[in-house]
């Protein structure tokens, strides 16, 4: 009986014994600490800890706009990249979590001393549409995705060569239209007789180049996060959004397409091309939320046979994309 008690005490102390978790300690900053609206402020939150775990596995989660409500999930990054509307201080928050389940909220603020309306503004003079700019290097950038032209139901009535702009909206309804205007390359530039004549862009603006495009990302090594840099409210403010992209269908059923990526990658043409009128390629810049690449499209949907072989080995795309465009 003496053992009986004896082992269910040592089995009590045990379990008595073992370590409690503790929650996280959360540690908050912004840079710069004052600004005004159109500041972009970098919340960083990597000087936070916790007692039992590394801090490689820590996540964070961000609330900016003051209303209780969580802006963001719960993800590793340390960061977060805010605008506040001011004037006076606005407050953030941040709440860490570790792995079981501890959490610990951080709240600071950063003082905006003016409301600044966005003064750098396009206004497209042949509808009215408004876009953000925002100047990069040594171009101005369109910051919004352009919506310029007519919509049409891509599987039904296709873009075609008719002197008109035409684009389909994504998922071919016009609730998405904030997501901009997803046009076939022939349709985003004027090509005739072999030789380029313009593009869809406002006046005084154009599509960029795959150079231009580039040149971008050049200080930023990838992988690197896209919308952190790119984004709404971000590094460079270009408004960049995982809108998708539009694939047509394979030769046999060209219309029969399908919306790609919706939230997971984004497609934007670029002015370059190559080929001839039988099937000529064109480049777009793409975006996932941690790299981008370039790939390509062309102006048919076609079969590709093997250089020896009686057989398809696939067939070229045609691709609806979106447009930005920059400064002349």
């Amino acid at each position: 009986m003496k053992l009986h008690i004896f082992c269910l005490f040592t089995l009590a102390f045990l379990v008595s014994c073992e370590p409690e978790n503790t929650p996280p300690v959360a540690v908050v900053k912004s840079v710069p600490g004052m600004g005004d609206s159109t500041t972009v402020f970098m919340l960083d939150a990597s000087g936070s800890a916790d007692e039992e775990s590394s801090v490689y596995v820590l996540r964070y989660r961000w609330d900016c706009d003051g209303d209780g409500v969580w802006d963001t999930d719960y993800s590793t990054r340390t960061s977060h990249a805010s605008r506040f509307q001011g004037p006076g201080y606005s407050l953030y928050r941040v709440e860490v979590t570790d792995p079981d389940g501890g959490t610990a909220v951080a709240v600071d603020s950063v003082f905006i001393l003016s409301f600044k309306a966005a003064p750098d503004t396009l206004t497209d003079p042949r509808d009215g549409n408004r876009y953000p700019v925002t100047h990069i290097g040594s171009l101005w950038w369109m910051a919004e995705n352009l919506r310029y032209g007519s919509p049409v139901d891509q599987k039904t009535y296709p873009q075609a060569d008719n002197d008109l702009s035409e684009f389909i909206y994504f998922n071919n309804n016009p609730d998405w239209a904030g997501y901009g205007s997803l046009y076939i390359w022939e349709e985003a530039n004027v090509f005739k007789n072999g030789h380029l004549i313009s593009d869809v862009c406002p006046p005084g603006w154009r599509i960029p180049s795959v150079s231009e495009w580039s040149a971008l990302f050049k200080n930023y090594k990838q992988p690197f996060d896209v919308l952190y840099y790119f984004g709404p409210s971000s590094i460079e403010n270009l408004g960049i959004r995982m809108d998708g992209y539009y694939e047509y269908g394979n030769p046999d059923h060209p219309l029969n397409g399908q919306y790609l990526d919706d939230q997971m990658g984004v497609s934007y043409w670029t002015s370059q091309f190559s080929g001839n009128d039988s099937v000529r390629t064109y480049s777009a810049i793409s975006f996932t939320r941690d790299t981008w690449s370039l790939r390509n499209s062309s102006n048919r949907t076609a079969w590709i046979y093997h250089d020896i072989l009686p057989i398809i080995i696939g067939y070229h795309k045609v691709e609806a994309c979106y447009v930005r465009c920059v400064k002349e």
